[in-house]
């Protein structure tokens, strides 16, 4: 047989452990440290002085394109001063998670690992391709990062914390504490007082909820999308290629620009006062953006 289907576990295989310190490598940690790597390498590239130029063309052309796109529509959400301050979270996690998911089609993702069970205790061991009769038991070396929960766990934990940290920083703590616990509002509202008091109380049960949402429906997606590339690569050998990688890349733009953008919304209500709405906005136009901002968090 040319190879059959492997095994999809929705648990990171680990690959090696690091003596001294007891880490385990999985081959979902493994990737995110070569897109690390990637990321600094494309970084130092890019910021040389040699390489900038004064009329930018080629790939400087691009990611001048790109990052004044991702601004724009940042500062379009929060104002150009807010903008500014929630740019560099926001397209961190966008080119972060867009690079992750495009992984997901690379040569040698989930296809160059270590047969399951061919040596004790893991470790790399020699390479094997998802090929012949053994190819179900592959462990792969590299995964997409973001089939991982544990790393959306930790970058939802980053946005939930970054959010009240805004709120705090922005508002002051008795005011971005006073949307979470509105004490006052039961001696100073009347029979409305009890209501809003527990609205506030639904408040911080949505905030911890975006630690689930957040991770799921990012994992959700990518997860579900490495598996029907490896389920339809084994029942149609080449079709599925031309018809899921197009949709693949597609599912990874739009899923780093959804977690990006309900950062910038939970960011942006983050700094929104509820006792004075258009305080500190730095244009006319934020004030208008605000009840947009409130409907698009209600949706997700």
């Amino acid at each position: 047989m040319l190879w059959k289907l492997i095994e999809i576990n929705v648990q990171p295989d680990v690959l090696f452990t690091i003596p001294g310190i007891n880490l385990q490598v999985t081959n979902t940690l493994l990737c995110t440290w070569l897109e690390i790597l990637l990321l600094i390498g494309l970084t130092i590239l890019i910021v040389r002085p040699r390489n900038r130029k004064l009329v930018p063309r080629g790939f400087q052309n691009f990611v001048e394109w790109a990052i004044e796109s991702l601004q724009n529509l940042v500062e379009g959400v929060s104002g150009k001063e807010k903008g500014r301050r929630f740019f560099p979270l926001v397209a961190t996690l966008f080119v972060f998670i867009f690079i992750a998911n495009l992984s997901d089609v690379l040569p040698g993702i989930d296809t160059i690992g270590t047969p399951k069970g061919a040596i004790n205790p893991p470790s790399l061991g020699p390479i094997h391709l998802l090929f012949g009769d053994n190819s179900n038991r592959l462990i792969p070396w590299f995964r997409p990062p973001t089939t991982d929960l544990n790393l959306n766990f930790a970058m939802a934990l980053i946005v939930v914390v970054f959010c009240q940290f805004i709120g705090f920083w922005m508002l002051g703590p008795r005011v971005h504490a006073g949307k979470y616990f509105r004490l006052k509002a039961l001696f100073t509202h009347g029979y409305s007082g009890p209501i809003e008091f527990f609205v506030g109380i639904i408040d911080v049960i949505t905030e911890l909820s975006r630690l689930l949402s957040f991770p799921f429906r990012l994992f959700g997606n990518i997860f579900a999308g490495s598996a029907v590339l490896a389920v339809f690569g084994f029942l149609t050998v080449g079709v599925a290629n031309i018809v899921f990688i197009p949709l693949e890349l597609f599912v990874a733009f739009v899923q780093a620009l959804v977690f990006a953008l309900l950062t910038l919304v939970f960011l942006e209500m983050a700094s929104i006062s509820h006792e004075h709405p258009h305080e500190g906005e730095a244009d006319d136009s934020a004030g208008h953006q605000q009840e947009e901002v409130r409907e698009l968090a209600a949706t997700h």
